[in-house]
């Protein structure tokens, strides 16, 4: 399964969580929403938190999770050892490939600012 991305660079642990959020640096494009914060590993890790409020079904949850995490899999060697966690603004009827886009220059807009 080299094509998934592994256990080991995900947050899942409510702790990792709210230490990324209390901690962590705080910014928006128009599609996406992305709090950073010093991983303390060697590798870059990836939290999720697609909200139901916004997005009423599982169908498009599940479908913006799986774009966030093929982005950072695909990405995640030329992105700085951050935590990145990650939650989607309300958009309809966007391409995958705007989507897709839009998140990989927050993601490393993030880490510019995380760096310098």
């Amino acid at each position: 399964m080299a094509s998934s991305l592994a256990h080991s660079v995900r947050i899942t642990n409510a702790k990792e969580f709210a230490h990324v959020f209390k901690n962590g640096h705080h910014t928006h494009s128009k599609f996406w929403k992305i709090v950073t914060s010093s991983s303390g590993y060697s590798f870059s890790r990836l939290g999720l938190a697609i909200s139901k409020k916004e997005y009423k079904k599982a169908v498009d949850r599940n479908h913006l999770k799986r774009l966030a995490r093929e982005t950072f899999r695909i990405n995640q060697s030329s992105l700085a050892h951050l935590d990145y966690v990650i939650m989607a603004k309300k958009n309809h009827n966007i391409s995958n490939i705007e989507i897709t886009h839009d998140l990989l220059s927050l993601m490393k807009k993030a880490k510019n600012k995380r760096t310098s």
